[in-house]
């Protein structure tokens, strides 16, 4: 399994290659800074579960999840 700071890395790599989006700290709030909003957030789900092959469960989804990098690492861990 991946560590934290690895995924974080990868996942920092999906917002640069994939969406086109640079992340410019691991810890900087990603809705708060407007650097992701809701299509993005469907857009970056979608990535993830390509990637690391899982589904995502809408019910269980908290907007907590996606506030930084690190945060983002969590959940996959979590869910993969």
């Amino acid at each position: 399994m991946l560590t934290n700071t690895d995924l974080t890395k990868q996942i920092r790599l999906i917002f640069s290659a994939q969406m086109s989006i640079e992340i410019p700290d691991e810890d900087i709030d990603l809705l708060d800074s407007g650097l992701i909003d809701s299509l993005t957030m469907v857009d970056l789900l979608a990535h993830l579960e390509s990637s690391y092959g899982f589904t995502v469960v809408m019910e269980d989804l908290d907007i907590e999840f996606f506030r930084s990098l690190k945060s983002i690492a969590d959940y996959v861990q979590r869910s993969s």
